[in-house]
């Protein structure tokens, strides 16, 4: 059995030996493109691309332990025989993987994935830009690496596995059950919420450096998941149709109706509360705190939530991006990079960035979707004392809303995301006998103090406190996510640099608070292409509505009601075929647009 786990072991060991020696030699061929990054970082990479290394590698050898299995089972098994064929095809496709990242990213400034395969159709594209000479080379080049990768493998696996002894050898099969175990933690990534992601290679302000970092082969497989054509799926008129009915109903508008602030630069702290419907939290029982606040700044009463879910929620009110009812912007690395952003915006404006989720930042790819989109500082739960670590989800909101989330000095621009309004709300608070409300309870009674603190402090004059929820939450028993009323959110401007309290009755998506807020601070609004100015001076003449995505669903709200779209039967209950054309343009515009996104 000694020979068994040390020729796994070497296999794991060699593995890991062989993506570092890739991050190397990434970095050194792409030099290039380090804009700056310290050799220190550089060399952090290493060790923190070694979670997804391991992850890959544990991938890999799930074949040559089911070899060893079946090897219990059988006098005698020539195990070189039987798996430098595998040892080929592996070699193959990493080495395949790497030289693609490796020749790639020095043309395109980003980590070549699966969602890049489309180009392979046309290999003549892929390669644009390439010296034949060069392709020719780098053909020859992976054909020389898979040979020494094979012959590496092939030189420490035995010819023949030594008999297994004693009275019972196939009992030594049971061997294998914690070894299982160990791979599957170690293919997971983590003992917590979040499974190995890109985003475990994510963590310094140099892109370059968590790019070097990521697992190219693991980045590879990743993607295609998450790989769609986003172009083809909602593909059902001409273009020109779609403009006809559209129109310049997107066309960004950076004069105001109205302006709402007294500072035009000020402070920015953005609350993103999780799950804080209108539903839940819009009234005095379950969230009094957010109803006495809201007579003391700028309300927005009629806005709906763009998703379902946080990691769809924060995309669309921090990049101002629509929701798409088929697919995640966030787990998809190639999109992130190239969507706007307030950070990004406020960044190139002066404005420090820094973002704060007080759990496990990695889920759903959160680290590598904040780091992307401009916010220089990104802080999880691990920033946190480990004593403060109590729920479910992380450390309580009464320890994360207090001032220390504001810098000492401006201009700034923080967000942070509440967690103790998710299930299985566990607080420790206990005002109202429903869980779940006392939950949201508790988390308006946080913000309540977070607020009265602020108004305190001599920040709170130049300050512009912004709470937004992530999405909507449920609040009757056996209600569906997709009901219209649940997509229902309150959006509340607070602050000294308000000029005073007011309500903008009109009716908005979450997306369009980022154009609304950029252009009330006379900052560029163009990138943000699905974000409407909603104080614009021409907004009134416009089409007004809202969409609100649920999986392969869209609610589809104007001022004269609402209606949904099913995204699989392609129809619209009620029916209206006017209504129905025209979602299908925004969605077709939508898919399209973003489908762009990574040929940027």
């Amino acid at each position: 059995m000694k020979q068994r786990l040390r020729f796994l072991l070497t296999l794991f060991l060699l593995l890991l030996l062989l993506f570092v020696a890739q991050k190397v030699v990434f970095m050194l061929y792409n030099m290039g493109m380090a804009d700056g990054a310290p050799f220190t970082s550089c060399l952090a990479a290493l060790w923190h691309g070694l979670g997804l290394d391991i992850a890959t590698a544990c991938y890999l050898l799930v074949v040559p332990v089911i070899v060893l299995v079946i090897s219990c089972f059988v006098k005698r098994m020539p195990l070189r025989r039987i798996l430098v064929p595998y040892y080929i095809l592996i070699a193959l496709v990493f080495t395949l993987a790497f030289a693609v990242d490796l020749v790639l990213y020095s043309y395109w400034g980003s980590k070549p994935d699966a969602n890049d395969l489309i180009y392979a159709e046309k290999p003549k594209e892929m390669f644009a830009g390439l010296p034949v000479w060069f392709t020719l080379l780098g053909f020859a080049a992976v054909g020389l690496l898979v040979w020494g990768c094979v012959w590496l493998f092939r030189r420490f696996t035995p010819r023949t596995l030594d008999p297994l002894t004693g009275r019972h050898p196939r009992l030594h099969a049971l061997w294998y059950i914690p070894l299982a175990g160990l791979l599957f933690l170690g293919m997971r990534g983590s003992v917590t919420e979040s499974t190995a992601n890109p985003s475990f290679a994510y963590f310094s302000t140099h892109q370059f450096c968590n790019h070097s970092a990521l697992n190219p082969t693991f980045n590879m497989f990743h993607s295609l998941f998450k790989a769609q054509n986003l172009a083809k799926e909602f593909d059902v008129m001409p273009d020109s149709e779609v403009d006809a009915l559209l129109g310049d109903i997107f066309e960004p508008d950076p004069t105001l109706s109205d302006t709402l602030l007294r500072i035009e630069r000020p402070n920015i702290m953005l609350v993103i509360w999780e799950g804080g419907g209108k539903g839940m939290v819009g009234n005095d029982r379950v969230g009094p705190n957010l109803q006495r606040l809201i007579k003391e700044g700028v309300y927005f009463t009629n806005a709906y939530s763009s998703n379902y879910r946080t990691d769809r929620g924060l995309v669309s009110v921090l990049s101002g991006w629509m929701g798409l009812p088929t697919a995640t912007l966030m787990k998809r690395p190639d999109l992130c990079r190239c969507l706007p952003s307030m950070a990004s915006s406020l960044k190139a404006e002066g404005y420090a960035t820094a973002m704060t989720f007080a759990g496990d930042i990695d889920y759903t790819n959160m680290r590598m979707y904040f780091m992307e989109t401009g916010f220089t500082t990104v802080s999880g739960g691990e920033t946190f004392p480990s004593d403060l670590y109590t729920g479910a989800w992380g450390v309580p909101d009464e320890h994360v809303l207090t001032p220390a989330l504001l810098p000492a000095h401006g201009p700034f621009f923080s967000a942070v995301l509440t967690l103790s309004s998710h299930e299985p709300w566990d607080v420790d608070y206990h005002r109202l006998p429903d869980e779940r409300e006392n939950a949201f309870a508790y988390t308006d009674s946080c913000l309540g103090v977070f607020v009265d603190q602020l108004k305190a402090s001599p920040q709170w004059d130049s300050l512009l406190l912004i709470v937004v929820p992530d999405h909507g939450a449920c609040f009757r028993p056996g209600q569906s996510l997709s009901e219209v009323s649940v997509a229902e959110i309150p959006i509340l401007w607070l602050g000294g640099a308000l000029k005073k309290p007011a309500t903008v009755d009109c009716l908005m998506s979450q997306s369009d608070l980022a154009a609304t807020l950029l252009a009330q601070m006379h900052v560029d609004i163009t990138p943000f292409i699905f974000s409407r100015n909603v104080l614009g001076v021409r907004y009134p003449e416009r089409k007004k509505f809202a969409m609100h995505a649920v999986k392969n669903r869209l609610n589809y709200i104007t001022p004269e009601g609402s209606s949904f779209y099913d995204c699989v039967s392609r129809t619209l209950q009620p029916d209206n075929a006017a209504d129905k054309h025209f979602v299908e343009a925004v969605l077709q515009r939508l898919y399209k647009t973003t489908a762009r996104l990574s040929s940027r």
